[in-house]
């Protein structure tokens, strides 16, 4: 069957130096730092605001990140990743449409979208930030949907011919660009056009 997706993306880049961890403080790191993001956006984020609203020092922060761009990236992970996975079903359409349509509603009625776009254009100045936003973000769901039209594709549902790459490209790439544009509505309109047509070619012939 199909499993809903992992939470490997989520987990905090780990720092071998210093102590352990503290669960609770790492939380309230990260719920704070979520708060800041949504409150503030990125160009607003400091290292110094976030350990003043956590209530710990900054060497905390630095201790366990490397950057603020590091701690965004994680105060996203922990704040989205639970949102947005695959169902468990073996029915790829029903599955599809549903993974779809609850990251749309992430991005578009939510103020998770704003954080993206702002991580992105990040990424653009940080090669540090880019290559976790692409490891932990896009390909830890590039996995699981792989996984997905692999068993889609054993199961008949859809064609035994396509690549899945580009097939998640066609697909998940039409959200970021309505996401990073602005230039049409991220409604559950278009989440129906989108999954109807990418159903149309992915069918069996």
């Amino acid at each position: 069957m199909l499993r809903p997706m992992t939470q490997q993306g989520t987990e905090p880049v780990r720092r071998t130096r210093g102590r352990t961890r503290d669960t609770r403080t790492t939380e309230a790191i990260l719920e704070a730092a979520m708060a800041m993001l949504v409150e503030k956006g990125l160009t607003g984020f400091t290292i110094e605001g976030l350990a003043a609203r956590a209530g710990v020092g900054k060497a905390t922060i630095y201790r366990w990140w490397p950057s603020r761009g590091a701690v965004a990236l994680d105060a996203f992970l922990a704040a989205v990743e639970p949102q947005v996975p695959y169902p468990d079903t073996d029915d790829f359409p029903t599955a599809l449409r549903t993974q779809v349509t609850a990251l749309v509603r992430v991005f578009s009625e939510t103020p998770v979208g704003p954080v993206v776009r702002a991580l992105i254009s990040e990424a653009q100045r940080d090669p540090d930030l880019a290559e976790a936003f692409r490891t932990r973000w896009l390909e830890a769901r590039r996995v699981v949907g792989r996984a997905v039209f692999a068993q889609a594709q054993r199961s008949g549902q859809i064609r035994d011919d396509l690549e899945a790459e580009t097939a998640i490209d066609l697909i998940y790439g039409a959200v970021y660009f309505r996401l990073m544009t602005a230039h049409a509505p991220m409604d559950d309109e278009f989440v129906t056009n989108l999954i109807d047509y990418a159903l149309r070619g992915l069918a069996p012939r």
